[in-house]
């Protein structure tokens, strides 16, 4: 991919053998030279950006169609990337299915998001469908990034900022980037990463539903804050089919009628959960609208089923982020599915 004259104009790679500075697979530069650059940078005070990028549930690929399929991708992505960065920077196979894109035209706040916007949004590097040896899928990733000096001093704290940002990143669904921003993300301690397990997660709402002293809807509604804060998903709700709805937080005022009832029954009909997100081409004109005037992105929803009947819906919404929803999330719906079924059969 990059050839001795990209490196060169680097002081860093002057000495470089091109050989063993590159990636076998993907061309662009090796875990050990892309860092050592960027510590190089550091000691010389040169303004910079770095970000690590890291391809979202790339192991489903390499399971579904293989690794020859898994590497023709990180190839793709990989050159798109160094072809996007240009004389701009360099990029770096970080390790798997994570990249490090250095930047060295902007460190403001408003410079990175509009080179991060355009990745996403226009340059087809992510958010695209990728083919190899006639095999096609969808690739989304997610990005944390920070910039020296502004946002940290040294290198150990650079990279602590950008796997903080990167770690923020995968907390709200994935497929989307992270700036660092001191006020929001200083006190993210990514080393309690296992906090939310799934494991942690079924015990701490087996925990609420135990409560003798609270009512029924009051558990639900505890339940409820309790995965919209785990997941960092902006709204969770139960939806019963008596027209109530309980919402963690101040919700987002569905309108909870029949018509609303009917779109859930319909997309769960023949599986227990539903996924909508951008990428879901839908010729369901009310859910479209529906959708569209509640101002939802994506959106998971799982029929609850009390006495072999329909008993309502439990849905998690997302207004900002085209959130990749995780295998956990569906195994987290139909374990509130048991939970609530229980409570009130």
């Amino acid at each position: 991919m990059y050839k001795i004259q990209d490196l060169k104009k680097y002081d860093y790679f002057k000495d470089i053998d091109i050989n063993y500075a590159l990636d076998s697979l993907t061309g662009v530069l090796t875990r050990t030279n892309i860092l050592g650059f960027a510590n190089y940078l550091v000691e010389n005070n040169v303004e910079f950006m770095m970000g690590i990028l890291d391809i979202d549930n790339f192991k489903l690929v390499n399971d579904n169609y293989g690794h020859k399929i898994g590497d023709g991708c990180l190839q793709q992505i990989g050159e798109g990337l160094a072809n996007y960065v240009g004389n701009e920077g360099l990029v770096g196979r970080f390790g798997g299915d994570e990249f490090i894109v250095i930047w060295l035209k902007g460190t403001s706040y408003d410079d990175v998001h509009a080179y991060l916007d355009k990745m996403y949004t226009k340059a087809d590097i992510i958010r695209k469908k990728v083919t190899v040896m006639n095999v096609s899928f969808y690739v989304t990733a997610t990005i944390g990034c920070a910039s020296f000096p502004k946002d940290a001093k040294t290198y150990d704290e650079l990279f602590l900022t950008v796997d903080k940002a990167l770690y923020r990143g995968k907390t709200k669904g994935r497929n989307c980037y992270i700036i660092y921003v001191e006020n929001k993300h200083k006190n993210i301690e990514v080393n309690l990463r296992e906090q939310y397990t799934l494991t942690n997660m079924f015990l701490r709402i087996s925990e609420i539903a135990d409560n003798k002293i609270i009512s029924k809807d009051d558990k639900i509604k505890n339940i409820m804050d309790f995965i919209s804060s785990a997941l960092q998903v902006s709204e969770a709700a139960t939806l019963f089919k008596d027209k109530r709805a309980i919402f963690s937080g101040d919700g987002y005022d569905c309108e909870i009628d029949e018509e609303c009832l009917k779109i859930f029954e319909d997309l769960t009909k023949d599986n227990p959960i539903f996924v909508y997100s951008c990428f879901y081409k839908s010729t369901n004109q009310k859910l479209l609208n529906f959708v569209k005037e509640k101002h939802i992105v994506t959106f998971i929803v799982s029929k609850i089923i009390v006495s072999n009947e329909i008993f309502g819906y439990i849905v998690l919404f997302e207004d900002k982020i085209t959130r990749i929803w995780q295998e956990r999330e569906s195994a987290l719906l139909l374990y509130l599915n048991r939970i609530v079924e229980l409570l009130y059969k």
